[in-house]
C-alpha cells in the first residue's frame, strides 16, 4: 500500500470515529482547540459542540457591617441579590469556600459550621479548641459527599505543625503532630487537588498534606520570587485548575504576575498567559473557570472589588495587557478584601 493510501486511510478512520469517542477526545481540548477542531467537518463539529459546556462564573459574596444579611454579585448579569442569614450565624465570619458551601465561625470562636447559602443547609462540626485561632483552613468538596475532609492547622510551639481533620459521620476531630518549621502565614493561601492540601506560606514554601496517607510534606522547590517580596506578599492568591496550581501576585496598580507549580521539574514557571482560564481570587478562597460566557473576560483575573460607582469587578486581561477599568481602586496594603469571597452559586441559585 503506497504512503499516500495510508494518509487516505488515517484520515477516514478519524472521521468515522463514532460520536461517542470523537466527543471524549474533544472533551480533553481547551476552549480555543475545541473550536478549531469544530470547522474540519460535520461530525466532528457535532462532537466539539457536544462537550463545550459553557461555565457559569462564581459569584462575590460580601457581608454588610451592619446588617445580619449577606449580598452577591453576579459579574455576568452585573446583579446583586440579597439574602438574610439564620439567626444563629448572625456575625460570623467565612473562612473558605468551596462547591457552593461556606465554611464559617463566630470571630475568635472554634465552633466550625459548614453552610451553603443556597439551600440554607447547616453542618455543625465537633467542638475544637484551638487556643488563639488557627493558621490554615480549607476543605476538599461539599460535605453531602463521604469524600469531605475539613482542614485546619496550627503550630503551638516553634518546630511542630499540628493539623486536624474532621470527615461526615466522626464526631471528634482527628489530630496529628509533625516535626516542621512550615507556618509563618500571613493569608490562609489552600487548595485541595488530586487528593492533596497544598498550601503556602509568608515565605512563599510550598508544602503538602495527603489526608488518605496522613503524610505532611514540605516541597524542596524554590519560591515564586519578586523583586520587592514585601510589596508583592499583599495580594497573593493560589489557586488549582485540572491538578495544576497556580499562584497570582499583585500589588498597587502592578500587573499580576502568575506562576505555574511544576513538581517534577521542581520549579515555579512563570506564565504570561492564562490561556483559556479565567481566574476568580479572593483571600479566603479562588475558583477557576474555562467555558466562560462571552459577556466575561477570558485569559483573565478577577478580583473581589466592585469598582467605584460601576456594578462590575476590578479584572485583569493578559490579552489586552491591562486593568478592567484603567483606573481601579484597587489597593492591597490597606483593603485586602477579606470579606469578600467568590462562591459557586448552585444551578437554581436564581429561585
Amino acid at each position: 500500500m503506497s504512503v499516500e493510501n495510508n494518509e487516505g486511510s488515517s484520515k477516514n478512520m478519524w472521521k468515522d470515529l463514532p460520536l461517542e469517542l470523537l466527543s471524549s477526545v474533544m472533551a480533553y481540548l481547551e476552549i480555543k482547540d475545541n473550536v478549531r477542531a469544530s470547522v474540519v467537518c460535520k461530525s466532528w463539529y457535532e462532537a466539539a459542540v457536544t462537550v463545550r459546556v459553557i461555565d457559569q462564573p462564581p459569584w462575590l459574596m460580601y457581608f454588610p457591617k451592619t446588617k445580619n444579611t449577606c449580598e452577591f454579585y453576579d459579574p455576568l448579569g452585573c446583579k446583586k441579590y440579597t439574602m438574610e442569614l439564620p439567626k444563629s450565624l448572625a456575625g460570623s465570619i467565612v473562612h473558605y469556600s468551596k462547591d457552593g458551601w461556606l465554611l464559617m465561625s463566630k470571630e475568635d470562636s472554634s465552633d466550625f459550621v459548614l453552610f451553603n447559602p443556597f439551600t440554607m443547609d447547616v453542618v455543625v462540626l465537633p467542638f475544637l479548641q484551638l487556643w488563639n485561632y488557627y493558621q490554615l483552613v480549607g476543605f476538599s468538596c461539599a460535605p453531602t459527599s463521604s469524600d469531605c475532609v475539613v482542614f485546619i492547622i496550627k503550630d503551638y510551639d516553634p518546630g511542630h505543625v499540628t493539623i486536624r481533620t474532621w470527615s461526615p459521620g466522626q464526631t471528634m476531630w482527628t489530630s496529628m503532630q509533625v516535626e516542621s518549621q512550615f507556618l509563618d502565614t500571613e493569608h490562609n493561601n489552600v487548595v485541595f487537588s488530586n487528593g492533596v492540601f497544598y498550601c503556602l506560606n509568608r515565605r512563599n514554601l510550598v508544602a503538602g498534606f495527603d489526608p488518605s496517607l496522613s503524610t505532611w510534606n514540605v516541597f524542596d522547590l524554590p519560591p515564586p520570587r519578586c523583586l520587592d517580596e514585601k510589596s508583592w506578599n499583599q495580594g497573593k492568591f493560589m489557586v488549582g485548575y485540572k491538578g495544576d496550581i497556580f499562584v497570582i501576585r499583585t500589588y498597587e496598580h502592578k500587573d499580576p504576575l502568575v506562576f505555574k507549580l511544576d513538581l517534577t521539574r521542581g520549579i515555579w514557571e512563570q506564565k504570561d498567559t492564562l490561556g483559556s482560564l479565567s481566574i476568580f481570587v479572593s483571600s479566603k478562597s479562588c475558583e477557576s473557570r474555562t467555558y466562560v460566557n462571552e459577556g466575561m473576560l477570558r485569559n483573565s483575573v478577577y478580583f473581589p472589588k466592585l469598582c467605584y460607582n460601576e456594578k462590575r469587578c476590578v479584572a485583569y486581561s493578559f490579552d489586552e495587557g491591562r486593568y478592567h477599568p484603567l483606573e481601579h481602586n484597587l489597593d492591597w496594603g490597606y483593603q485586602l478584601s477579606s470579606d469578600n469571597i467568590w462562591i459557586e452559586p448552585s444551578k437554581n441559585a436564581l429561585s
